[in-house]
This record gives structure tokens, sequence and C-alpha cells, in this order.
């Protein structure tokens, strides 16, 4: 369902669709496809790697986009399966998990349907900046409580209600891939996921106002050229070791809450 609007667009057309980054994926590695984002997407990668569990854990990446998240998985040690509703990120995300060597599943699919998917259970799934696409998130909660083992680990990203949509960023009355709610506070989160039978284990903010003035200064800059505000933008992603700190200082609204939740055993025990 994830789909960049407006100002994203140019910048997304090359970071993500450019073979300069299959090139540095041969280069570089995975990290590449990390690097290939924006800042916010650096943000949740580093808070990922705190909660994804290592080692050969069932994984889906629920609105994987082209992959970065699932690929990052493979490297410790998942089992991963990776689902977005866009067939050319599906395509790159295969290219790439090819060029890598990593066993990644990537399918084409609609989160809206997933009781549709008989799988067997996963022991985590990750679902970062999807659920403020759809307009029943209740349902994709239920089906993601539905997809975990017991004592299996929801990992999720959204935009914070109070905070300014970034540069291009929208809402929209219906799914046209845009955002279809303008976020969540981490009590809404928390009720959703308790009516599910998940407990809520760990709730952080991502990406104060350091990270969102230079994704939207890229995105600004990617109305003109999508490469040069990826390469003229990238020195200045050092100044992130800043964002903590000068975020509490002007009291500035983080871009998003991270959540992780653990479903929970039969016998209710957490």
């Amino acid at each position: 369902m994830q789909q960049p609007r407006n100002g994203s667009r140019a910048v997304s057309r090359w970071v993500h669709g450019s073979t300069h980054i299959d090139l540095l994926i041969k280069l570089l590695g995975w990290k590449s496809t990390i690097l290939a984002g924006d800042p916010c997407v650096y943000d949740r990668w580093r808070w990922l790697t705190r909660h994804l569990r290592r080692g050969p854990w069932r994984t889906l990446d629920a609105g994987c986009g082209s992959g970065a998240f699932s690929l990052y998985a493979a490297t410790v040690g998942n089992e991963c399966v990776g689902v977005s509703f866009q067939h050319n990120e599906v395509m790159k995300a295969r290219r790439r998990a090819a060029l890598l060597g990593l066993p990644v599943a990537f399918i084409q699919g609609d989160l809206r349907q997933l009781d549709g998917f008989e799988w067997p259970p996963f022991d985590q799934i990750i679902c970062t900046e999807t659920i403020e696409h759809i307009q029943d998130d209740r349902k994709l909660i239920r089906d993601f409580a539905r997809l975990l083992k017991p004592g299996g680990r929801l990992i999720l990203s959204t935009p914070f209600e109070l905070c300014n949509p970034l540069f291009g960023d929208k809402i929209s009355d219906h799914e046209d891939g845009g955002h279809v709610r303008r976020g969540y506070t981490h009590q809404q989160l928390r009720r959703l996921f308790d009516e599910n039978g998940i407990c809520t284990e760990s709730e952080e903010y991502v990406s104060g106002v350091v990270t969102q003035e230079l994704t939207n200064l890229i995105r600004m800059l990617g109305r003109i050229n999508g490469r040069m505000a990826w390469c003229l933008t990238l020195p200045f992603r050092a100044l992130g070791i800043l964002d903590r700190p000068l975020t509490a200082l002007t009291r500035h609204p983080y871009l998003s809450l991270v959540v992780v939740g653990v479903k929970r055993l039969p016998d209710n025990r957490e």
C-alpha cells in the first residue's frame, strides 16, 4: 500500500528504481539498501536492530517496499517473507536479494486481504510506515495477531499524530497509496494491540527535528532532480547525531511512533 507522493516521487524513482543502487549493493553489500532510503529509513533501521530477534526465526515484513528490512532480517539469520502491494517493488526486492545471495521470499500481495493467506505462523512481524495507509486498521492488527505464534512479536512504526506531515505527504479520504489518517498516539496503538491479544512491550519515538528537516530538503530538491537530492544531502546525514538533543531542546514532535508488542500466550500469561 505504500506509494511515494508529490515531493518524494522524484527521489524515490532514482533511489529505489535506479541501477546505481544495484551497483552500490554489489560494492558495499546489504547496507546500501538502508543508505538508499531517506534519513527516516535509517532511524527506523537502527531501532529495528534493537528489537528484531536474531537467528532462525520466521519473519514477515508486511509492506516491505523494495525489501531493505527484509534483507537485513535475512542477514541476521531470519527466514523472511516480504509482502508488497507494488509489483515493481517486489521485482526490485527480488533482484537485490539475488545480488546479495539472500534467500528472502518476496510476494506481491494486498495486506487488506491477509486473511486469505494460509502461512505457517510467524515468530515476528515487521510493519513499518504502512498501517496509516489502510482504512481498516483493526482488521490489519487482527490478521497480524492470527499470523503470529503465541509469544511472537509485532514490530511496528507509524507516523505520530501530533507531528506535521513531511513535505509532499497528504491525507486521502480513500486508499490511493497515500495516508488515510494523520497518524496515531501510543495510547491508540496500545488499544488496537490489546483488543487483539497483543501486549505492548516497548513504546518509543524516532526521527526528530533534524531528520525531518533533512528529509523535507531531500524531497524539495527531489522535485528538481532525485539523484542530485540524494547526493547533495548525503554528507549532512552525519548531523543525525544531534537529532535527539535538538528535538528535546526545541520540543519538536517526533515523526514516528515505534512499538513492539507480544502476542499473549493461550493462558493469558504475558
